[in-house]
């Protein structure tokens, strides 16, 4: 055969491997399209039940729920940790022990968030009842495929998947602090105690200058601590903390 013939058999052998790739590729896309469809349907078939539930319901009812055990929640709080993806994030608490999380109580639920807070400092642990609301699957899967089991498919409620019908999930939680909405949020000083410390040094030492002590002996004294503004009074031989607030940011 000439080198034509032969060149020409190359580029249509080529050209049949890509055409079989494209194949392939239609095929997936065609899954996947499938596979959105079904999903779509789903989330549509919900709503629309949550809808027409939501039209049964009674105006004037009293109780967050109906006869048909549909509740609604309202969320209390967002959770906040150092890990801010969940590629690497352990699946145990204990693995990780140094670990920290914060939860910022919504002020849309309660105008004093830190009154219902008052007493849980009493307790070691609490009991967080959370829910998965940035899963971002419509559908979810019967069998899944944990990392630790090398690729073997088990049940979903069987695993720690976060990709449930109900992505709900409970964690007990250690209580290390509770800080008020309302209070300065301290960079330096490490707790309510070390700041009392630490204004009580501030004032033992009386930080006014020479004219302030002697020319204006009735007026407040203000200074600023870590990121709180204190305001104080000097008495004869003792001094009183009038307020104490966050820093004013500009």
């Amino acid at each position: 055969m000439s080198p034509q013939c032969n060149t020409c058999g190359e580029q249509l052998q080529k050209l049949n491997q890509q055409v079989a790739v494209m194949r392939k590729e239609i095929k997936n896309l065609r899954q996947m399209l499938d596979s959105a469809t079904r999903a779509h349907r789903k989330h549509i078939l919900s709503l629309q039940s949550v809808v027409s539930t939501m039209d049964q319901k009674e105006p004037h009812s009293c109780y967050p729920y109906n006869i048909k055990g549909i509740i609604q929640t309202v969320p209390i709080g967002y959770l906040k940790s150092c890990f801010t993806a969940k590629n690497g994030t352990p699946r145990q608490p204990t693995i990780c022990g140094p670990s920290r999380a914060e939860l910022r109580i919504q002020q849309s639920v309660f105008n004093n968030p830190e009154h219902a807070l008052v007493g849980l400092e009493q307790y070691s642990h609490v009991w967080i009842i959370f829910v998965f609301h940035k899963n971002g699957h419509l559908s979810v899967k019967a069998k899944v495929k944990p990392p630790r089991l090398n690729g073997q498919k088990v049940g979903v409620y069987s695993t720690r998947s976060p990709h449930r019908p109900n992505a709900i999930g409970l964690t007990l939680a250690k209580l290390d602090n509770i800080v008020g909405h309302d209070g300065p949020r301290f960079k330096f000083l490490r707790s309510t105690e070390e700041a009392i410390a630490a204004i009580r040094g501030v004032l033992s030492a009386d930080p006014r200058s020479v004219y302030r002590r002697a020319r204006c002996t009735d007026k407040l004294f203000y200074f600023t601590l870590d990121t709180a503004d204190v305001t104080c009074w000097f008495g004869h031989g003792f001094a009183e903390v009038l307020q104490v607030r966050p820093v004013q940011q500009l």
